[in-house]
């Protein structure tokens, strides 16, 4: 079963004293949609969202120099060992009602993981379930195509078998060693 850590894509972190702006700037030089708040040892503190940034400093008209991440970050953070499966990660996603989580090793921040990526990779397997079941499909149909048509060419001969058997010696041949060349003709193609 896949992990999580398949999909994970580098985290953007900041320090918590790091201020709304230089988030912002963050997000936009890294063209990200959230930044994961970090102590000094790298574990993570919370989150920082692009919906965090517009409901919590512009709309209330905060100063974004002046607000830091401490601030505005979500800090009931959840997060996800590397190692949990996809399978229980969309559970855990979809549970919480959250769409990005950051994932650790020994408590330490070491990637994110977004339900976007989660539903593209899915989105990815599903075209190649769906290409490899067309291949089989397609393939089971030559192979039907090409057994009728085997079995109407011996039907074909067994008729003229039966019918050369009335003929007499000369034509009997003669037909035959026509019918080779016909049959080598049709086992080349």
């Amino acid at each position: 079963m896949r992990q999580a850590s398949e999909y994970e894509s580098g985290a953007v972190t900041v320090a918590p004293g790091a201020t709304v702006r230089e988030i912002a700037d963050e997000m936009d030089a890294h063209a990200v949609g959230s930044v994961v708040v970090v102590d000094g040892a790298g574990r993570p503190l919370g989150i920082v969202t692009d919906r965090d940034l517009t409901l919590r400093v512009v709309a209330p008209g905060r100063d974004p120099d002046k607000t830091n991440a401490g601030d505005v970050m979500s800090g009931d953070l959840f997060t996800a060992d590397r190692s949990t499966s996809t399978v229980d990660l969309l559970k855990q996603l979809e549970e919480r009602a959250v769409r990005r989580v950051p994932l650790t090793e020994d408590g330490h921040i070491a990637g994110l993981v977004s339900l976007d990526d989660l539903v593209m990779e899915l989105g990815v397997q599903l075209w190649n379930v769906s290409e490899a079941v067309g291949s089989e499909l397609r393939e089971s149909r030559r192979g039907v195509r090409a057994r009728r048509r085997r079995e109407t060419r011996e039907e074909t001969v067994e008729e003229l078998w039966h019918g050369l058997q009335s003929a007499g010696d000369k034509v009997r041949k003669r037909v035959i060693g026509q019918l080779r060349e016909v049959l080598d003709r049709l086992d080349d193609d």
